[in-house]
């Protein structure tokens, strides 16, 4: 199937509202009783459970992987997702959904800049006005100018700062794995390995002695849901079609989307500076489509979807 370039564009902000889902949704969690590292465990059980059962149905060919690859895409699930999920519910947990998503927003231009050096792509005028656009606006959404609202510390800041690399490595990364293979394949592998690492670093049977609630476990699954299967599937997608660098900074989307997300299910205000925090990324998103020269090429997505 052809997708064209406004499309992918659709999709990666689509992608940046359902990751936007998972700092609300984490809260929430851990309001009913959940640790981080619970959260972090079985989000991704719930993720791994609901993708397998998809592809096995619908795709089964997304499951062929060569075997000498299979190192590169461990060491990929084990950055951008063990370490990843762990860094970034207890940076939420240390700080709050503010910190621990201007921390994270840092990435784009890591990105940018990584994808000059390591993916060829250009520094283009439009991607110099928007990445400050986007990192301003993610600030005054995230209220980073408010010290009462970031509450920072040593250990959330450092755990937010890796997000920031780990989302780094998984744009650039990726970009060079979807080359190989599938969008489908790529998420389903990563979902899959990263779950050894975080039974290593979380005891799965703690909720034996202390079990769960009802609205933890519902909690939990929906993160497994949408951030977690919707979220990366859509967006391993839509990088097959437009730049990395450029898919990083439409992804500011995010922090927009967590922050409505806040005010409709946990009734937190906005004030005048994250409505224009809001404009800032959505102009940030107009000005890389609308100035782009030359269309890049469609790719042709694989068989396999």
């Amino acid at each position: 199937m052809k997708i064209s370039k406004n499309l992918a564009y659709g999709m990666m902000a689509f992608a940046a509202v359902m990751w936007g889902t998972s700092g609300t949704l984490t809260v929430l969690a851990i309001d009913a009783g959940a640790t981080a590292n619970q959260v972090a465990l079985f989000g991704t059980l719930a993720s791994a459970v609901i993708l397998v059962s998809i592809l096995m149905a619908l795709d089964r060919g997304a499951f062929k992987i060569r075997a000498k690859d299979l190192p590169a895409l461990t060491v990929f699930a084990v950055i951008t997702g063990t370490l990843f999920s762990l860094a970034w519910y207890n940076a939420i947990n240390l700080t709050s959904v503010s910190t621990a998503l201007v921390l994270l927003y840092s990435y784009p231009s890591m990105v940018t800049v990584a994808s000059v050096f390591l993916l060829g792509e250009k520094m283009t005028a439009s991607k110099m006005v928007a990445l400050p656009l986007t990192f301003l606006g993610c600030v005054l959404v995230a209220e980073a100018y408010d010290l009462e609202a970031i509450r920072l510390n040593i250990w959330g800041v450092a755990l937010g700062l890796f997000t920031a690399f780990a989302a780094t490595v998984y744009y650039v990364w990726a970009k060079k794995l979807l080359l190989v293979y599938s969008s489908n394949t790529l998420a389903l592998y990563m979902t899959l390995l990263m779950i050894p690492g975080l039974l290593v670093a979380v005891n799965p049977f703690s909720i034996i002695d202390n079990p769960l609630s009802m609205d933890a476990w519902l909690y939990i699954f929906l993160i497994g849901l949408l951030p977690g299967t919707f979220g990366f599937v859509v967006a391993m997608i839509a990088l097959r079609h437009i730049e990395a660098s450029r898919a990083s900074m439409i992804a500011g989307v995010e922090p927009v989307s967590g922050v409505i997300l806040a005010v409709i299910f946990i009734a937190e205000s906005v004030d005048a500076l994250q409505s224009l925090g809001v404009v800032l990324v959505i102009a940030a998103v107009f000005i890389l489509r609308f100035t782009q020269k030359e269309e890049e090429p469609i790719v042709e997505a694989p068989p396999t979807r």
